[in-house]
């Protein structure tokens, strides 16, 4: 219930992205990627996908170093709210990012 009112202050008051906008699982147990549904086939093939892609090291890069940038420019050396904003979003960019990932190789085929 929590993380419900969380996502729908996102969406609604702030106006962010969040992962349930991307993929979501209905009450019936089917796995939506937007407005599509999901066959069993396809989202084994996006589950293995993110697996292999957790395990690159590309996407250490993209996350761990983006993350410790953004961190070192956003609250060690800024000087303005805007760098502080500009941070903030790059890190909820990324951890939107993981959860999608998360979120996909959670479900259950």
């Amino acid at each position: 219930m929590k993380q419900r009112l969380i996502n729908w202050l996102l969406k609604q008051v702030v106006r962010v992205v969040i992962p349930n906008d991307v993929i979501r699982k209905s009450k019936s147990g089917k796995v939506f990627l937007g407005e599509v549904e999901l066959t069993d086939t396809e989202l084994r093939s996006l589950q293995a996908e993110a697996k292999a892609l957790e395990n690159m090291r590309i996407w250490s890069i993209m996350n761990e170093s983006v993350k410790q940038l953004a961190y070192e420019r956003g609250w060690r050396d800024s000087t303005t709210i805007e760098h502080l904003n500009t941070a903030k979003t790059q890190v909820s960019v990324l951890e939107t990012q993981a959860s999608i990932i998360n979120t996909i190789k959670n479900y259950k085929t």
